[in-house]
Formats: C-alpha cells, sequence, structure tokens
C-alpha cells in the first residue's frame, strides 16, 4: 500500500487547506513545514486576510510576505482590538493597487475614511463590500458618503453589508438592475426605505434588516399601493429590532416567494406577534411557499403571568399546522422576578442568551424532546450571567448534578458580580458551559468590599480554565487603583486584548510596563476622561511603537514594536 506524504499531496488539496487557514498559520508555520509547501504558499494568489484581530507587528509582516495582488478579500478594523489600523493602511497603500479584491470588509471606519476608500478603489472585480460605519459626531455627521457609494461601488457587487444611519441610506441611489443579491442593512431603516429596497433591488434573494425599528408612520399604505412584489427574495431575516405584527403583515406580503423567515427582537406583552393563530392564518393566505419559520421573541408584561397564562399562549402553536404540517416547534417561558416572557422556536436562534436558572422560570412546550437541552442551545455563542443572583437561587445538589453542559459553542461569556465572589459559582460555571471555545471573557465585579483578594484570585482561577480567551474585558463598580499589581499578575499570556473602565493614569502606565505581551489596549471612563490622552501617547511614544483612537472617554490602543 503506498504512502501518502507530503511531496505527493497534489497543488490541488494544498490550495484547499490554504484557503481554510487563517493568515498567520498559513505563513508562519503550514509555510515551514517543507520546502515544496515553502514554495507553493509564496506562489498562492487567492489570499483571504483578516486583519481585524492582528497584532501590530504581524500587520506588518504580512504586507511584507504577501504581494498585494495576491489578496482577493480584505478586512480592516479600527475597532478596539485594531485602533488606528485603517489610517496605518492608508498611510502605507492606495486601495486601488490591490487589482484581484473580491471581497472588502471596513469595521468601524470613520466617514471620511469611507470616502477616501470608495473614491479610489477599483470597483471591477469587487463583488462583496461591508462596512460598518463609527458611530459619528456633529461635525462628521454632515459628511455625504453615500454618492460615492452608490455611482461608484454598487455596480458589480453581488454582497452588500451596510451599517450606516437612516439619513445615509435614504440618499443612497441603487444602480438600474442593480446586481446585489444579498443585502444586509441597519441600523434605523423606515418602512418606506425597505419598500424602496425591495421595488429596486429585483436580483436581491437575501435581505437582513439589523438593529432597526420598522417605522410605519410614513403612510404605508399609500407606498404599498405603488410598490411591485418582490418575487425573488427567498429568505428575510429581522433581528435586533423591535417587531410589532401590523407592521409585519403590511411588510411581508410585499415577499410571497419566501422560503426562510427569522425574526429576532423585542415585541409588547398584548401584540398579536405572540398569537399562533395569527401566524397560522398569515402563513398559509400570504406565504404559501414558507419552509423555515425561526424566531426569538422578548417582552417585558406590566403584570406578573402564571403557569395558566403561559399555557393559553403556548396552546395556539399545538394545532396540526404548527406540529405535524411544519414540525415547529415553540416554547415559552416566563421569569417572574423580572417579569419577562420569551417565545422561541427551538432550536435557539439568537446567538445572545440572558442566562436564567429554571429554578426562576415557568417553562411550556410543544416539543416531546424536552431532555436534550443541549440541542436547543447549539446556536447560542454569547451570554451573561449574573452570577450573583443566579447561586442565589440554586441549591448546591443542583451545582454537580448536570450530566452533560448546557452551552457547547460559546465563544463570548459576560459575568456579573455585585457582591463578594459567590461560593461554588466557579464549579457551576464549568458544570454550565464548555470553556474551552471561549475567546471574549467580559467580567463585571466589586473590587472594594473586603474580600478583593478572593474575588482576584477566583478571576484568576477562571482565566485558567479559558484558554482560548484572547479578549478580557475587566468592569468594576469601583476604581481598580491600588490592586493594579494585583491585576497585571492573573493577566496570561494568550490574553491579546485588554479592556478595562475608569483607571487611572499611572496605573496605565504600571499595565503597559508590565503586560508587554498585548496586542491592545483600551481604557472607558464613566464621565469624561480624567486626563488628557497626550499624557500617555506621549509618554508611550517614548518606549513603544503604536496607533490610537481616542474620544471623550476612551482610548484604545494597538501595540507594536518596543523600541
Amino acid at each position: 500500500m503506498s504512502t501518502i506524504s507530503l511531496y505527493t499531496l497534489p497543488i490541488e488539496l494544498i490550495h484547499h487547506i490554504i484557503s481554510n487557514l487563517d493568515i498567520q498559520t498559513t505563513l508562519s508555520s503550514f509555510r515551514n513545514v517543507c520546502k515544496r509547501f515553502y514554495t507553493i504558499v509564496n506562489g498562492y494568489n487567492n489570499y483571504v486576510v483578516d486583519l481585524s484581530s492582528i497584532s501590530k507587528i504581524d500587520f506588518h509582516y504580512i504586507f511584507r510576505m504577501i504581494p498585494i495582488e495576491n489578496i482577493i478579500s480584505l478586512t480592516l478594523s479600527d475597532g478596539d482590538m485594531t485602533p488606528g489600523q485603517i489610517n496605518l493602511f492608508m498611510s502605507l497603500f492606495n486601495i486601488n493597487q490591490f487589482v484581484r479584491l473580491r471581497s472588502l470588509t471596513l469595521i468601524q471606519i470613520e466617514k471620511f475614511d469611507f470616502n477616501r476608500f470608495i473614491q479610489q478603489m477599483n470597483t471591477n472585480s469587487l463583488n462583496s463590500l461591508s462596512t460598518n460605519i463609527r458611530k459619528t459626531d456633529s461635525i462628521t455627521r454632515n459628511i455625504e458618503i453615500i454618492p460615492f457609494l452608490s455611482n461608484h461601488a454598487l455596480v458589480n457587487l453581488r454582497k452588500l453589508d451596510i451599517s450606516m444611519w437612516s439619513y445615509d441610506i435614504n440618499n443612497i441611489i441603487w444602480p438600474h438592475q442593480c446586481t446585489i443579491q444579498y443585502l444586509t442593512i441597519g441600523h434605523y431603516v423606515t418602512f418606506k426605505q425597505i419598500c424602496k429596497i425591495l421595488s429596486q433591488l429585483l436580483n436581491l434573494r437575501t435581505l437582513i434588516i439589523r438593529n432597526c425599528i420598522l417605522d410605519v408612520t410614513d403612510e404605508p399604505k399609500m407606498i404599498l399601493s405603488h410598490i411591485e412584489k418582490n418575487t425573488n427574495l427567498t429568505s428575510l431575516t429581522v433581528k435586533d429590532s423591535h417587531l410589532q405584527m401590523n407592521q409585519l403583515e403590511l411588510l411581508l406580503p410585499l415577499t410571497p416567494s419566501l422560503i426562510n423567515l427569522q425574526l429576532i427582537g423585542t415585541v409588547s406583552s398584548s401584540d398579536t406577534i405572540l398569537d399562533g393563530s395569527r401566524w397560522e392564518h398569515f402563513i398559509q393566505t400570504k406565504l404559501p411557499l414558507l419552509q423555515s419559520f425561526v424566531f426569538f421573541l422578548r417582552s417585558k408584561t406590566e403584570k406578573n403571568l402564571n403557569s395558566t397564562n403561559i399555557e393559553s399562549l403556548i396552546n395556539n402553536f399545538r394545532t396540526m399546522f404548527w406540529l405535524k404540517e411544519k414540525s415547529w416547534f415553540v416554547t415559552c417561558n416566563y421569569i417572574d422576578k423580572t417579569r419577562t416572557l420569551r417565545l422561541y422556536t427551538i432550536p435557539i436562534c439568537d446567538t445572545y442568551l440572558t442566562y436564567e436558572s429554571n429554578s426562576d422560570k415557568i417553562v411550556s412546550t410543544t416539543s416531546n424532546d424536552t431532555e436534550n437541552e443541549t440541542v436547543i442551545m447549539n446556536n447560542v455563542h454569547e451570554i451573561e450571567i449574573n452570577l450573583t443572583q443566579t447561586m442565589k437561587t440554586i441549591k448546591t445538589q443542583q451545582i454537580t448534578t448536570r450530566t452533560r453542559r448546557l452551552f457547547c459553542h460559546l465563544t463570548a461569556l459576560t459575568l456579573i458580580i455585585d457582591e463578594e465572589w459567590p461560593f461554588e459559582s466557579n464549579e457551576f460555571l464549568l458544570n454550565l458551559i464548555d470553556l474551552s471555545h471561549l475567546t471574549t471573557l467580559e467580567l463585571s465585579v466589586d473590587f472594594a468590599h473586603s474580600s478583593i483578594s478572593d474575588t482576584i484570585d477566583n478571576i484568576g482561577y477562571l482565566l485558567k480554565q479559558t484558554n482560548n480567551v484572547h479578549t478580557l474585558i475587566l468592569s468594576s463598580h469601583d476604581s481598580t487603583t491600588s490592586i493594579i499589581e494585583r491585576i497585571c499578575s492573573i493577566i496570561p499570556h494568550y490574553v491579546r486584548h485588554l479592556d478595562l473602565f475608569d483607571i487611572d493614569l499611572d496605573d496605565i502606565k504600571i499595565l503597559l510596563e508590565r503586560l508587554k505581551h498585548l496586542f491592545s489596549v483600551s481604557f472607558t471612563f464613566s464621565i469624561e476622561m480624567p486626563f488628557s490622552p497626550t499624557e500617555i501617547i506621549e509618554w508611550l511614544s517614548k518606549i513603544r511603537n503604536f496607533t490610537y483612537l481616542d474620544d471623550k472617554r476612551s482610548l484604545s490602543l494597538w501595540l507594536g514594536q518596543i523600541h
């Protein structure tokens, strides 16, 4: 039997391997496996380069190693992990040099910088554009960006993801016979703007509307009388939004060919959007092709509900239409202490969840498979837990009796500790969550009480269980002054980005001197910054290369080589 070696692998397979590796692994590890791989990597010309969480040192290394004409996908970011990256990039390159670029993603970019990108770039090969405009002040708000976007960049696009405000979106002039098939849009979108999109983007197949309120105050019936139905749209998602049934009953008939519908957001407890029989009739008459309908709806109730109320609500989802014809199963739970109602299809479609222990909930479901909670939570990647409140409601035997972890795919975890670090809470977390996939950990803790040493020890213990965490966010009810040395001592080497709240100037200097392995660091303040950013910038310039972004309440640093 012949043995396959690295020297005999088909080049197509090696190219496939490279396409599934991140750029740092390709250049620093895979490339050095053997001479053949070294040669193939050097000649590879379909690089996908994501710089949104990279070190500043690696940023320069990558562009030294890869000819820019070999890059087909590029992600740049001015987010907290790489502040100032976009201006640095523009000082080194002109985007029109990237002649084979097919996909461009710009995260947290200023309007002015976005303007420069759009004006300079060659869009002949570009088929995907994603941009998230940084929240602007009153000065930059009046800068117009859309004319450049409309006239230049939309012509050949197949996929567009734009996070802009309504006054910007309103100025988009969609090209005649627009080629866009996948559109994601937010933050605030009016009903009229959605209707315009549906009527003009006739090739649109997938529409995602996020962080928005479907405003129907602009005479919707008059608008509808002039709008043709979009018969090509097959997938619609409205997420992180406030939803009302009357709005959806106006919007959805414009998309009669829908196959997939997803709704995630807040609703009024009295809204008929919670009525299964109302949905059943609407889908049968207006959306006959619908195959997948998933939702996660949250509501605050005006009065406390009981199990009878919950059963009455869920019974409308127990008809033959829901259970047999569609096999769409629904769960409703109610948290009495917060008067929070959650109605959702299973498995849960929302990636974010606020955790509540079962002892706090009234639960009813249409599914017979109530045992496999883990499957229900498969899509949840981020949760928030008030650890202080949760541990007060859990009995000791409940901590260790769980046979399998509930959350197996978490990448982000937020813990709120209002007082001392709760007893047995670490064991509870280890039984509840598979921590091995966690990349972001946020801790809101109290450093003002007498057991501060115990709190720091518990944070250190938790960090040892989460060795894939690269981002640590640490906020406190009280200043971290006088304990910064202890905090520095528990930050492991694999944490690359650190975010701290309300820290004084001297402690910032201590932190930057102690934690030299950090790629980036952000400081956020409850009120205006108590010192001038210039003080830190001038001091740090003497010892280290870096870029930064700042405003009245924050300072973010992207750290480079030490002098």
